[in-house]
């Protein structure tokens, strides 16, 4: 709760405010709930209560008094209510006191939205030209949290009406009636395409407005991937995330191909002038919470304590890293490979394809010996693409409860180059890009690249390379899998369930090799 209330205080003290204001309500909900019980219980001394069932007591709101809990479930009866009222009392009192100092800090004392209101007047006044030598005004502003979202948006609403910025606001949290713009409808896909209508190809959409377009947008991480919204040149982010990808992903909504501007600029508010004192309490919260998680199941961690706390310092230890480069520089998403999840991308777009393949050459699949490759040439279109493998790899027998790892369970894709590992598991929506830019659309073999193979592996019998970098490509399976253990235990409090030993990948033996892709130079 504490490192809740601390993210929401960073965010904005309007967020915090309101976090305090929900929790009192729900302290207060809770007291009356053991109040009506205690009033019942004096009133019926009578009754063994331990043995009571609820199905036996027809009033709702007793019903709901008799237990406490949602996960897990406790009788009133079993617990000692008095002591608990009081605790709840003091905890109340507590948090009325925080509530009340966060509640006169309004859009008038706000330091934090004054900054804000800075860098918004002067990238209007002063805006940058374009490639299109048009001047761009964009800003989008990022925050975490949709209560600091929408304070945002009514404070800025206001101020640009009495400053007389002349440009349209918008407010985006998600799908639902909750976001709001000044400029033509309310709903999702628009208020996106009237702030970037180069990049959204507003001009085609004759049903849309062509006589204006959004400057200012307000988001939540619901557009923090799979956006196009590089009219804009410049981002804001109001409050830092957890996850440093996620900044990257942020930045990757203006920083795109087929971008109209010259430059891309990121302006990150951090949360405190010692970015190194903050990462140091961060990381004691967090190390904590999760050793609580596995004392509270420890029969069921399969791995020795000392080997956990290691994998949690160095997986904080690598993220800090990425934190602190990101103060002085703007990094590439590859150089975030080990910290990707895969639910921060969609592959709904490869599975389409992969669904029209198979229904159109289903029997010559199924027909395919395990280990077939192809050899193809890198190209030129992208600097990432270098000579090495593309490997997918099946993990052998029962790997159920290995989905909050992997989920692509059980198949493991990672792209190696000659000189390092490039990308991991945990980032198949590149690797699967690749592969797409390599062999769509391709019926001929290489035969160039194919006598060439032949030659460097003496036909096949000599595979000494590719058995190194497949090791290689095992080894970094095993190192990310690890890591993503670990960071499993940091997930909301929820306790992670660690996969069973023998379910958990380490050698070559763990896999079959279904296909490789080898990527090589002429």
């Amino acid at each position: 709760m504490k490192v809740n209330f601390l993210k929401r205080l960073e965010s904005s003290v309007k967020s915090f405010a309101i976090t305090m204001e929900r929790t009192i309500a729900k302290i207060e909900d809770l007291q009356e709930r053991i109040k009506t019980f205690k009033q019942f219980r004096d009133l019926n001394q009578n009754i063994e209560f331990n043995q009571l069932n609820i199905e036996d007591i027809d009033d709702e709101e007793l019903q709901a008094a008799m237990e406490v809990g949602t996960r897990l479930i406790f009788k009133m009866a079993h617990l000692d209510i008095d002591s608990w009222l009081e605790d709840l009392e003091l905890d109340k009192q507590q948090l009325k006191s925080l509530y009340n100092s966060a509640s006169q800090v309004d859009k008038t004392r706000d330091a934090k939205l004054a900054e804000l209101k800075k860098l918004i007047q002067n990238k209007v006044k002063q805006p940058t030209i374009n490639k299109q030598n048009q001047p761009n005004r964009k800003v989008l502003v990022f925050t975490a949290f949709a209560d600091t979202a929408e304070y945002l948006y009514q404070a800025l609403h206001e101020w640009i009406a009495t400053s007389k910025l002349n440009i349209n606001i918008a407010l985006v949290v998600g799908g639902t009636g909750r976001n709001k713009t000044t400029f033509s409808k309310n709903e999702f896909n628009q208020i996106l395409t009237n702030f970037s209508p180069i990049s959204k190809k507003r001009d085609k959409m004759k049903s849309m407005h062509q006589d204006g377009e959004i400057d200012l947008l307000i988001a939540t991480d619901c557009i923090s991937e799979g956006q196009n919204l590089q009219d804009c040149d410049y981002l804001v982010n109001y409050d830092i995330h957890w996850n440093p990808v996620r900044i990257i992903q942020r930045f990757g909504r203006i920083d795109r191909i087929g971008s109209v501007n010259h430059t891309v600029q990121l302006v990150n508010f951090w949360p405190t002038d010692d970015l190194n004192k903050y990462i140091n309490l961060k990381n004691r919260v967090e190390a904590r919470m999760a050793l609580v998680d596995i004392a509270a199941t420890f029969e069921d961690n399969l791995l020795e304590p000392d080997e956990i706390e290691e994998l949690i310092q160095t997986d904080l230890k690598y993220r800090d890293k990425q934190l602190l480069r990101l103060q002085n520089e703007v990094l590439d998403l590859e150089d975030f490979n080990e910290s990707v999840a895969l639910n921060e991308f969609t592959l709904d777009d490869f599975r389409i394809e992969l669904s029209q393949y198979l229904e159109k050459n289903r029997k010559q699949l199924e027909n395919t010996p395990l280990g077939i490759y192809a050899v193809v040439p890198p190209g030129s279109e992208n600097a990432i693409i270098a000579p090495g493998v593309i490997f997918c790899l099946k993990q052998k027998g029962d790997t159920s409860g290995n989905e909050t790892v992997n989920p692509l369970q059980p198949h493991f894709l990672v792209y190696i180059r000659e000189d390092r590992v490039c990308f991991t598991f945990a980032q198949p929506k590149q690797i699967l890009e690749i592969f797409r830019l390599l062999c769509v659309d391709k019926t001929q073999a290489y035969d160039s690249l194919c006598h060439l193979f032949d030659k460097q592996t003496n036909n096949g019998e000599d595979m000494s390379v590719y058995n190194e970098l497949l090791q290689e490509a095992v080894n970094s399976i095993t190192r990310t899998f690890q890591k993503r253990l670990a960071s499993n235990l940091f997930k909301s409090g929820k306790g992670a369930v660690m996969p069973e030993q023998k379910k958990q990948v380490t050698s070559k033996t763990d896999f079959d090799l279904i296909t490789w892709l080898v990527i090589q130079d002429e």
